[in-house]
């Protein structure tokens, strides 16, 4: 799917990685949900990091180098609309890997797979528009900007704007 990166689901042998994660309060390269105690790691890795998957809601799958295996950072998609055949993708990358094209390399592998082998026809990417480097991520990707939603994304400074982007099956790659 990726050149450089392995996307796979979270299991078990990532536990000691998400504790660590989660010790530090580093939560950019984990999904959504991720626990906020290393206590709860576990219990999250066999079962609550699968539950979007079971549930038809998208899945979140971990970015790991394929020459280390290192963790990079976590992918997902969510939103997922089975009727319309799309689905939103989001992503998070380690402070230390950003740059490096980590993050488009991700999104162009996961998108073309929901798209060509996943049953999808539309796949979404919103990002806050003073977020330059998500901006890029979208473009670089091959997405298209559709335009902006205002005041839509409440972070912990107040409303910010979203730039809407979208990749459909039949899009030139």
């Amino acid at each position: 799917m990726a050149d450089r990166l392995e996307l796979t689901e979270f299991g078990p042998r990532d536990a000691a990685t998400v504790k660590a994660l989660v010790a530090a309060g580093d939560y950019t390269a984990l999904p959504p949900g991720a626990p906020s105690q290393p206590s709860e790691v576990d219990a999250w890795l066999a079962d609550g990091v699968h539950r979007h998957r079971r549930e038809g809601g998208g899945v979140h799958l971990m970015m790991a180098e394929r020459s280390s295996g290192e963790l990079v950072g976590a992918i997902s998609l969510f939103k997922t609309d089975w009727e319309a055949h799309s689905s939103e993708v989001g992503y998070g990358v380690r402070a230390d890997r950003r740059g490096r094209g980590y993050a488009s390399e991700a999104v162009v592998a996961l998108a073309r797979w929901a798209l060509d082998e996943g049953g999808m026809q539309r796949i979404q990417l919103c990002a806050i528009i003073e977020n330059q480097p998500s901006l890029r991520v979208a473009e670089k990707a091959g997405f298209q900007r559709e335009g902006t939603l205002r005041r839509a994304q409440p972070e912990d400074d107040g409303l910010h704007d979203l730039a809407v982007f979208s990749l459909l099956n039949d899009d030139p790659r």
